[in-house]
Parts: structure tokens; C-alpha cells; sequence
């Protein structure tokens, strides 16, 4: 028989080698053995064909029963766990099959029933997987109370909230990345190709009614188009939950084209358009309804912008059709059209307050030079344009005049992290004077009323001097 040499013999004192205390324990790698046999550090069995390190347990059993002090890089085959029952890890005791740290039997791995894995902290239990292959963290009892889907995973907390996180850390601008995906195959690892309108993947959003948890709304991905080869046409759909409903339906849908389409029945006018689409058909209400709450400074509506659009009647900024029929429109040239000049002003007595008299209006409009022009974004070959220049009527009448559009500083482009441009330069702007038009009518009126009396009290006079 070969010798079995140690490198120190030690007899309950020293911190390395072999060791025996008075009971007997003998000690591997400390002088302090727990049991009849304690190692401390890696345990290597080769067992002569592929040199693995086993450890093998073939009797295991019993309430109670732990094996401790097992290095993360061993293999442990348990050929006979005889389960205990227990079903619960209490704070300070351990009673089911389990494999715990050395010195702290309240953290570890469990076995409180059968085919089942549990995993306690501090003498709670953790998390768990359970005999249907369910995943479970913070409870130990899957819910069965879904209306409609069965998770594999869940996360159930009785404080706060319940929270997932997941944290990239890079000098770069890569985030962190949650990944939903689908195949058409049949077994895991296939690699099926999907089509078109398939799911790749839902969010549902559940609350309890009492009695179940029902779906309240719900983020849905799908496929828009056919696929090919590194080639996924995407499509996000957003349902929700009507009052007296217990499922989501869809009510907006941004296709693969990046069109934006809202409409509460889910139906739209087309799907693969480019342009954005919002319809309802609830009676006596709005299709679109915006309220701006500002109550200070400049306060603004809506801005539509054509960037390169010709200066015509061809491209419009609005359009009004009923049944078919265009009753209204603005154009780019910044012309508004109407319908059998169906334009109406409200000018109902019930409606204005100070009123009197207007003052008369002749010295002031009889200054108004009237001028031919064209502006200096239409051709030079455009029809001349008959008007006023808001300087001089400003001159003689300042209450007609207003500001058309506000002067602009001088910007320099804005570029992003890369040196994209996100917002081009901007050359100053002087400030651009109007004139208003219905008021400068009204004036004329007034003084074609003042021309009319003058004109009554010439023909008298002359009526009265004989001459005809």
C-alpha cells in the first residue's frame, strides 16, 4: 500500500493540512472540524474515464437531512431524495431536504415537494420552480386566476411595487435590451420563418375583479408584410378595454411604414398607406379636440409647415370636403377658398357691448396708396396682386396694422452626439407687418357712406340753384 503523507499534521490547533479535535472530527483544511469529516476547499474524485469531479449521494434522505459545505464546482447527483413534505422554509429553521451554506441553514436550496426546487434567503423562500415548470419569485403558489393566459413566469410582491430592472453599463449609447420573439417551428432551437400578421409578442396590462385578473389594455407586435431574409416588416397594435368588457380590442396601429392610425372600432381606411389616419363615429363629437392651457406669453394651436410645396392653388395646408364635395380650403399660396361665399363673421347684437357710432373714416383711407405688386417668392411672369403696403397705411391709420410674423434671431444649427443636423441654421428674420383687411373694409364702407351724404348735399344744393 502506497504512504499517505501530510504536509502538516495538526491536532486541534494550526489553520492548514489535516487536523483531529478531541471528539475526533477530522478536519481538511482547518483546525476547527463541524463534523466527522469537514473540508474546506475543492473535493476533486476522479473516477477514471473522463475525470470529472462527482460526488455522489445514493441514500439521501429524511427531515432535515442537508448536505453542507458543497463547493459551487462540484457535481452532485441525488439518485434517492426522499422528500420531507414540507412545503414551507421558516425564518430560523429548515426542515425540508436542502443544500445550505456551512454554518447558515436558513439560505439555500430546498425540496419541499415533489418535483419541485426551491430557494430560500435569511429563512424565507425566494423564489421557486415548481412541478409544471413555472418560475416563481417572492411567492410560492402560481396564481390560476389568469381570465385568458397562464404565465410561466411570475413575480408577486405584498409592498412597493413590484419592479424588474435590467441596467446596461457602457461609455456608449447602447441601452439595455428586452427581447420578444417568435418562429413558426415546432421544437425549441427551430427557426421557422414567420408570415405575415403573425404575433411576435404581446404586453398585456391585468387587474383583479374580485375574482380573476382581467386584461385592461394590452401592446401587441405584429408581423406587417411578408419576410425575408434579414427582413421583418414590424407593426405595433395598442388595444384597450371597454367598461362591460373582459378583453382588449384594438385602438391604434403604427404600421412598418410608420403611419399612425386611431380609430376606436380598430377598422381604417387603408393599412398600408403613408399618411397618418384618425377616424370615429361617435355622434355630435369631435374627431379631433386640442386645448392649449397656457396662460402667459405666446400661446399657439396647430403649426402646418410645407417645406417644399410650390407657391399655388395645387397644394393646399387644409381641406374641407362634405359628402364628397370640397366646401373649403387653404392653400400654400395662402389663399382661402370657400363655397359660394359662404364666409360669415358672428355680429350679433347679443354679442358686442360699447357699441356706438363709428367715427368718420374719410381723411384717414383717402391716404391708402393703392399699389400693384407681386411678393418675391412668385415668378416674375405671376399676375400683379392689387393691395396696400402696411407701412404706409400705418402712417394714417395704425389701428388697421398688425404684426404678421415676429422678428427672428440668427440661429446656428443644432447637431446631435454624431453631427447629425436636428435643427438646420435659421438666418435672421425682420419683422413682417399686416394689414386687417375686413376692418379696412368696413372703413371703406363708412366712407363711402360719408362720400354719399357729401354727394345728397351737393345735388341739393344745386337742385336749389336752378342748375340740374
Amino acid at each position: 500500500m502506497s504512504d499517505i503523507r501530510f504536509n502538516r499534521w495538526l491536532h486541534g490547533t494550526g489553520s492548514g493540512g489535516v487536523s483531529q479535535d478531541s471528539s475526533g472530527n477530522i478536519g481538511i483544511g482547518t483546525s476547527v472540524p463541524r463534523s466527522s469529516l469537514d473540508v474546506e476547499g475543492f473535493v476533486r474524485v476522479l473516477n477514471g474515464v473522463n475525470a470529472s469531479g462527482v460526488i455522489t449521494a445514493t441514500s439521501f434522505s429524511g427531515s432535515g437531512a442537508n448536505l453542507t459545505g458543497v463547493a459551487a464546482t462540484s457535481n452532485i447527483s441525488t439518485n434517492a431524495i426522499v422528500n420531507s413534505g414540507v412545503t414551507t422554509v421558516a425564518a430560523g429553521s429548515v426542515s425540508a431536504p436542502s443544500i445550505t451554506p456551512t454554518g447558515d441553514s436558513n439560505t439555500g436550496i430546498f425540496f419541499p415537494s415533489a418535483d419541485t426546487i426551491a430557494f430560500a434567503e435569511g429563512g424565507v423562500e425566494a423564489a421557486r420552480i415548481d412541478s409544471s415548470g413555472r418560475l416563481l419569485l417572492g411567492t410560492s403558489s402560481a396564481r390560476s386566476n389568469f381570465y385568458s393566459i397562464a404565465p410561466d413566469i411570475q413575480l408577486e410582491r405584498a409592498a412597493d411595487r413590484a419592479r424588474q430592472l435590467i441596467i446596461n453599463n457602457i461609455n456608449g449609447a447602447q441601452g439595455s435590451e428586452l427581447i420578444i420573439a417568435k418562429t413558426r417551428g415546432s421544437s425549441v432551437g427551430s427557426n421557422t420563418v414567420v408570415q405575415s400578421s403573425d404575433e411576435l409578442g404581446i404586453i398585456y396590462f391585468a387587474g383583479a375583479d374580485g375574482t380573476n385578473l382581467v386584461i385592461g389594455a394590452s401592446v401587441k407586435a405584429e408581423v406587417d408584410g411578408t419576410p425575408g431574409t434579414n427582413d421583418m416588416p414590424g407593426r405595433l397594435v395598442f388595444g384597450t378595454t371597454a367598461d362591460g368588457a373582459n378583453g382588449a380590442t384594438e385602438r391604434m396601429r403604427l404600421t412598418q411604414r410608420g403611419s399612425l392610425l386611431l380609430n376606436p372600432t380598430g377598422s381604417y381606411l387603408s393599412t398600408s398607406a403613408d399618411y397618418h389616419y384618425i377616424s370615429h363615429n361617435a355622434v355630435g363629437e369631435q374627431v379631433v379636440y386640442m386645448r392649449h392651457l397656457g396662460s402667459t406669453g405666446n400661446c399657439h394651436g396647430m403649426l402646418i409647415q410645407l417645406e417644399n410645396s410650390a407657391d399655388n392653388t395645387s397644394s393646399f395646408h387644409l381641406r374641407n370636403y362634405v359628402h364628397g364635395t370640397l366646401k373649403s380650403a387653404f392653400y400654400s399660396n395662402g389663399g382661402l377658398a370657400n363655397f359660394s361665399a359662404n364666409n360669415a363673421n358672428l355680429s350679433d347684437r347679443n354679442a358686442k357691448k360699447d357699441i356706438s357710432p363709428a367715427a368718420g373714416t374719410w381723411d384717414c383711407i383717402k391716404e391708402w396708396e393703392i399699389v400693384n405688386y407681386r411678393y418675391k417668392n412668385q415668378p416674375d411672369d405671376a399676375n400683379l396682386n392689387l393691395g396696400v403696403i402696411a407701412q404706409q397705411v400705418e402712417e394714417s391709420c395704425p389701428e388697421v396694422v398688425t404684426v404678421f410674423e415676429e422678428a427672428k434671431d440668427a440661429k446656428l444649427a443644432v447637431l446631435d452626439d454624431d453631427g447629425n443636423e436636428v435643427e438646420p441654421a435659421q438666418e435672421a428674420q425682420p419683422e413682417k407687418l399686416g394689414v386687417k383687411e375686413q376692418q379696412m373694409m368696413w372703413m371703406a364702407i363708412k366712407a363711402l357712406q360719408e362720400a354719399q351724404v357729401r354727394i345728397e348735399q351737393l345735388e341739393a344744393r344745386l337742385t336749389a340753384a336752378g342748375i340740374d
